[in-house]
């Protein structure tokens, strides 16, 4: 038998056991390791998928790894990282869709939509919730927040990113990640300039919503910022 068909009854059996049951009928390195059959075809996948659980902790850890992490990990290779991150990227972009034109007119819905968009993910982002005069989402607009505080984009580029929407309010979400989701000062530093710009355009602040941990902080709701 050739080497390259050396795991194909493996891969098969692995393959039917998810038709039959998808996702939920396989643990988290089977999945993994079902999702790099497609990048890394003639090798042993199995070892990849553990390697990569070890090394980050849980599948969706993974998927939301930047690719020089992902490519670090012995047999991931730079296809196997670029897969990976297509899959994460995906699914965020399939999510927004979902979410497109979605009422978010009370706190926890708000709190629900960031916390949604931000799972799986470790970075220090932010997301610009664009809202319609019916809270409809009309828009997301996702920035690495030292991007707006260390000046990599101007309040000019932003408003523009913003007015171009149709927005008549905007809620600003900040991702913590694993940590607790506590006004730290950059989160209020943030707040106040994207306050200050919305003010500017005659566009509402909705709110201000930290994520992180499983759990979401709002700004308003608490009184930490006076919007």
């Amino acid at each position: 038998m050739e080497k390259k068909h050396s795991h194909a009854g493996h891969r098969g059996r692995l393959r039917r056991r998810f038709l039959a049951s998808g996702h939920e009928g396989l643990y988290e390195h089977e999945l993994l390791e079902l999702l790099l059959f497609y990048a890394r075809p003639v090798v042993n996948t199995n070892d990849i998928a553990h390697s990569l659980l070890d090394k980050f902790g849980s599948l969706g850890k993974v998927v939301s790894a930047d690719s020089e992490s992902l490519s670090a990990v012995s047999g991931v290779g730079q296809s196997g990282a670029l897969f990976l991150r297509l899959m994460h990227d995906l699914g965020i972009s399939n999510m927004r869709i979902s979410h497109s034109y979605e009422t978010l007119s009370k706190r926890a819905q708000l709190c629900s939509c960031l916390t949604e968009q931000f799972s799986g993910i470790g970075a220090k982002i932010c997301n610009i919730l664009c809202l319609s005069s019916r809270s409809e989402l009309l828009a997301t607009v996702t920035l690495p927040v030292e991007k707006l505080l260390g000046g990599g984009m101007t309040p000019r580029e932003l408003a523009a990113a913003i007015l171009k929407s149709g927005a008549a309010s905007v809620c600003l979400g900040i991702n913590h990640g694993a940590d607790l989701p506590l006004p730290r000062p950059e989160d209020l530093a943030l707040a106040r300039m994207v306050g200050e710009l919305l003010s500017a355009v005659g566009t509402s602040f909705t709110d201000c919503i930290i994520c992180g941990g499983g759990s979401s902080f709002s700004m308003r709701g608490s009184g930490a910022f006076a919007f």
